[in-house]
C-alpha cells in the first residue's frame, strides 16, 4: 500500500520537498550595508496572513494573521564593528492590543568578509537556515526576535551558524525556569559538471533546556537533542521556466536527555527522501514524511508524533507533503509572497493544507555621518 502511494505521488507531481527554511526569510534585511561612520536608520518589516486548514486529531487548524515591524539604529563605528538600538513589536489583526514588544540591542563585529560574531539580538528564525521540522516556519511571523550570542561563516562554498539563544534570563529565587537552545546550522557546497551540478551537505543540532539551579519552582528538568543532516544534488537547466531540478534527503534524530522524561518518547526519528523543480521566483516542492517518536518543540507541529496540549500519541507518521512557493520582488524595498502547503497523513486518511501571503519590507536611511 505504501508503494502505490510512493509511485503515484512522484508520477503525478515530479517535484520535491527539500525541508530546508523558507527561502523568503532568508534574509532578515535586505536593505544596503551602512557606510563606515554612519548613524543610519533601518526599518524592516513583515505583514503576513497564514491559514493552516488542518483536521488530523493531533494539531488542529488557526489563523495567524498580522503584521510585525522592527525600526533601529545602527552606528556603523568602522568596517569591522556595528552597534544596534531598537525595538520589535507584533501586532495581531483583531486585538485591541499588542502582542509583543521587545528591545533590540545587538553588537555585530565583521572579523573578515565571511566571519561575524553577534551578541544581544542575533539572527534568527529562517536565517538559522534550519529544516521546517527543527525550526517552524512561523517563528518568522511571531517570534522573530532572538537574544544571545551567535558566529556565522558564510561564503560560496560553506554556511556555518553556531548560536546560544536564552530564552529566558533567571533571576536567583525565581518561580519559574531558565530556557535556552544551542544550535548549530551548516552546509558544504559544491560543483560538478562544468558547474551545472551543485552537491550540498547540511548538518544540524539543536538542543533545547529548560531547567536551573537557582529558582524555588520546583519543575522538572527538560533536555531535548536534536541532530541531523542531508545531502542534495541540483541540476540546472537551459529552460526559462524550470531552471533546476534538486533530489535529496533529510535524517532527523531526537533524544529526550533529560533526568526524568515527561514525554511519551525518549528517543525518535524522521527521514525526507523529497525532490524538486525550481526558477522565475517559483519552487514546488513534495516529499514524503517518514517518522516515528519525532518531536521538536520549535518545529512545525504537524510533523510533531505527539501533541502535548491534548496528550494524543501517533507513534509513526507517514505523510505526503507538498508546498508551492512564490516570491516577487516589486521594488527594491518590497517583496512578495505567496505559498500553499498540502499534507496528507496515510494513517489519518484526512487531508491537511495551509496557504499564506506574506509582504517584507526592508529600507535604510543615513541620518548622520562623522565625515570620516
Amino acid at each position: 500500500m505504501y508503494r502505490t502511494y510512493i509511485i503515484l505521488f512522484l508520477l503525478i507531481s515530479f517535484s520535491g520537498y527539500s525541508q530546508l527554511s523558507d527561502p523568503f526569510f532568508r534574509q532578515g534585511d535586505f536593505a544596503p550595508p551602512s557606510d563606515s561612520g554612519a548613524l543610519t536608520l533601518r526599518l524592516n518589516s513583515t505583514a503576513f496572513f497564514r491559514n493552516n486548514e488542518y483536521f488530523n486529531p493531533l494539531y488542529k487548524g488557526y489563523t495567524l494573521i498580522g503584521i510585525h515591524l522592527t525600526p533601529v539604529l545602527e552606528w556603523k563605528a568602522d568596517q569591522h564593528i556595528s552597534f544596534f538600538g531598537g525595538f520589535h513589536v507584533l501586532k495581531y489583526s483583531g486585538q485591541e492590543q499588542v502582542k509583543k514588544i521587545f528591545p533590540v540591542i545587538s553588537l555585530h563585529a565583521n572579523l573578515n568578509d565571511r566571519i561575524s560574531l553577534m551578541a544581544g539580538t542575533i539572527r534568527g528564525a529562517g536565517e538559522h537556515r534550519l529544516p521546517e521540522a527543527l525550526y517552524g516556519t512561523e517563528r518568522n511571523l511571531n517570534e522573530v526576535i532572538e537574544d544571545g550570542i551567535q558566529i556565522r561563516y558564510v561564503s560560496p562554498a560553506c554556511f556555518s551558524d553556531v548560536w546560544l539563544q536564552w530564552d529566558r534570563f533567571l533571576e536567583r529565587f525565581e518561580d519559574n525556569q531558565e530556557r535556552l537552545t544551542f544550535g548549530y546550522s551548516g552546509c558544504l557546497t559544491g560543483h560538478i559538471g562544468q558547474g551545472r551540478q551543485e552537491i550540498r551537505f547540511p548538518l544540524y543540532i539543536l538542543a533545547t533546556h529548560r531547567g536551573g539551579q537557582i529558582d524555588t519552582s520546583h519543575l522538572p528538568i527538560q533536555t531535548l537533542f536534536h541532530y541531523g543532516g542531508g545531502g542534495y544534488v541540483s541540476f540546472s537547466t537551459d529552460h526559462s521556466l524550470i531552471q533546476k531540478f534538486t533530489a535529496g534527503f533529510t535524517a532527523i534524530g531526537f533524544s529526550d536527555v533529560s533526568p526524568t522524561s515527561q514525554l511519551p518518547m525518549k528517543k525518535g526519528y524522521a527521514v525526507f527522501p523529497s525532490v524538486s523543480l525550481s526558477g522565475s521566483g517559483i519552487e514546488w516542492e513534495n516529499g514524503f514524511w517518514l517518522a516515528k517518536d519525532y518531536y521538536a518543540p520549535k518545529g512545525d507541529p504537524i510533523f510533531w508524533s505527539w501533541a502535548f496540549d491534548k496528550d494524543q500519541y501517533q507513534q509513526s507518521r507517514r505523510m505526503i507533503v507538498t508546498r508551492l512557493l512564490i516570491r516577487k520582488q516589486i521594488s527594491p524595498y518590497l517583496i512578495i509572497g505567496l505559498r500553499g502547503d498540502f499534507f496528507y497523513d496515510i494513517y489519518f486518511k484526512d487531508p491537511d493544507y495551509s496557504y499564506g501571503l506574506f509582504l517584507r519590507f526592508s529600507a535604510s536611511q543615513k541620518v548622520w555621518n562623522t565625515g570620516r
